[in-house]
């Protein structure tokens, strides 16, 4: 078991606390949904250091600005970290991602789309060569392990959602066991929450389109600290009975909120959004960590936060979306 000691973490928690005023505020998220153009908002991401020291290509390039600053995020964290392994625990969530647009893209006879990042622990391009040339040397046990099921699944059923299952399912084993491994308090705990909010989230999703217990306990997750049974009693029952079910759990009123929003027609999303913002919730607890590894982890997520909030302003501008629209949309931040 990997141990954690604090006062390894002291000159990196120093670096991450000095690092975060550089964070996107909300006056800046603001300032790019008042743009008059998308342009207009691009510079304002080029004027926070988006972009400094890399390519700078133009608004309909933001998708690359973005990765790069993924990419500068995980470095830094990588290069500063006592211990890098714990950083790699949340890189592998990206090796997940570009397995799952390979084998989507091989089992389509399609194009390889060019969204694969380069934030996992293996590289894009070997990644894709790997895939290609089916050697998993690299890969960790439970990925090649989840290779061999998506290729086992499709043969025979033919299913897209078979890709997304079981990669999804196999990049939160993956992510959970690694966490077990590390003698941290703050991480198991984060681990079980994000187990349970990605459960809630597809739970519901799946109630929605009356789909049957059997296909909901595919979709489950191991972990958390909902027990399926919980699920199980309310497979044939509406959200709202979920939702009065779990009231007294610390997903209680997030959920209540957000399903509010959906049934209101206020926020298709909305769940979504309520999960997410009780996620950066729970992170923001770091700030009264002076020293240690919880300073990391909370950058890491409000930096993926911000970038995701980004993605959904440039999206909007781009697309001549109403800024009150894209603005009920954003995430929570956490500075």
């Amino acid at each position: 078991m990997l141990k954690i000691n604090e006062g390894d973490y002291s000159y990196a928690s120093g670096l991450i606390r000095a690092k975060e005023p550089k964070l996107l505020t909300g006056s800046q998220y603001a300032r790019m949904l008042d743009a008059a153009s998308a342009e207009e908002a691009y510079k304002v991401l080029t004027d926070a250091g988006y972009g400094t020291g890399g390519s700078q290509q133009g608004v309909f390039a933001f998708e690359q600005l973005l990765a790069d600053e993924m990419k500068k995020c995980f470095m830094l964290l990588a290069e500063i970290a006592p211990k890098a392994e714990v950083i790699k625990v949340f890189q592998r969530r990206y090796d997940y991602f570009n397995i799952k647009v390979l084998l989507k893209a091989e089992l389509s006879g399609q194009e390889i789309p060019t969204i694969l990042v380069d934030t996992g622990t293996i590289s894009s391009d070997s990644m894709t060569r790997m895939i290609r040339e089916r050697d998993y040397s690299e890969f960790t046990p439970l990925m090649a392990d989840a290779v061999a099921q998506v290729y086992d699944v499709f043969a025979r059923m033919q299913d897209p959602q078979a890709v997304d299952l079981i990669l999804d399912k196999a990049s939160y084993q993956e992510f959970a066991a690694d966490i077990n491994n590390i003698d941290s308090p703050f991480l198991r705990d984060l681990a079980d929450f994000m187990i349970d909010i990605t459960n809630i989230r597809m739970f519901i999703r799946a109630r929605s389109l009356n789909k049957s217990w059997d296909f909901i306990m595919k979709l489950l997750l191991d972990g958390g600290t909902i027990l399926k049974e919980v699920y199980q009693r309310n497979s044939d029952k509406p959200a709202d009975s979920f939702a009065e079910d779990i009231r007294k759990s610390r997903y209680g009123d997030a959920v209540k909120k957000g399903l509010e929003l959906v049934n209101t027609g206020k926020n298709s999303s909305g769940l979504e959004k309520a999960m997410d913002d009780l996620l950066m919730k729970y992170i923001r607890r770091a700030k009264l960590v002076t020293i240690g590894v919880e300073p990391l982890i909370a950058y890491l997520f409000a930096k993926e936060t911000e970038i995701r909030n980004v993605r959904m302003i440039m999206t909007g501008k781009i697309n001549g979306l109403p800024a009150d629209m894209i603005r009920e949309r954003l995430r929570d931040s956490y500075v």
